[in-house]
């Protein structure tokens, strides 16, 4: 943890304390995270309940500490107070999109060159976000036209599939019971 992120975590601490405590304070008003590391198996989570529109719920650096932060190559635009996807129109005019530029941490809004909400230039021409055609060249593998989570640049990315949902978990051949029979839990067939 960097000495910067202690002061302003110890910040953020003394500030909550002095908004939130009507009584006299006897303990010390600075308090410091715990050591305990964060458990790098702990994935974010889609909880509309809890975060808003385009924020997914991220663990923090704490054992129980859970945060709402921008999904993946959204950007957090403080005017509006909202995560916004990047290269797309959001809350900017008609022809414009959101786009963070470099060293710097402001989203502004910059004109679209192909002038719809959804399309970019890539390699000089306008391709609509979500197109596997200008990434052809990396068949095999499942790529499309999108943002960069990382540099927040348009480029073709990989795809994520989840592999549970789209393969088949066993590669059992396929037995059907005998007229009356069910199968259960343990692929048998029992008698109905």
């Amino acid at each position: 943890m960097t000495s910067l992120t202690i002061v302003l975590t110890c910040f953020l601490s003394l500030l909550t304390v002095r908004l939130t405590c009507s009584q006299k304070v006897t303990q010390d008003v600075i308090g410091f995270p715990e050591m305990e590391e964060n458990n790098k198996t702990r994935q974010p989570v889609f909880l509309p309940s809890m975060c808003p529109e385009n924020e997914l719920y991220y663990p923090g650096d704490q054992k129980d500490d859970w945060i709402c932060d921008c999904r993946p190559a959204h950007i957090y635009q403080p005017a509006t107070d909202k995560c916004w996807p990047a290269y797309r129109k959001g809350p900017c005019e008609e022809e414009h999109y959101l786009v963070l530029p470099p060293n710097s941490f402001i989203p502004v809004c910059e004109k679209n060159p192909c002038r719809l909400d959804s399309f970019v230039v890539f390699k000089d021409k306008c391709v609509q976000l979500g197109s596997t055609v200008p990434c052809a060249h990396s068949y095999p593998n499942s790529v499309a036209l999108g943002v960069n989570a990382t540099t927040l640049q348009v480029d073709c990315v990989k795809l994520n599939f989840e592999p549970k949902i789209f393969a088949p978990t066993t590669n059992a051949p396929t037995i059907t019971c005998p007229p009356g029979c069910k199968r259960d839990i343990h692929r048998q067939c029992l008698r109905s």
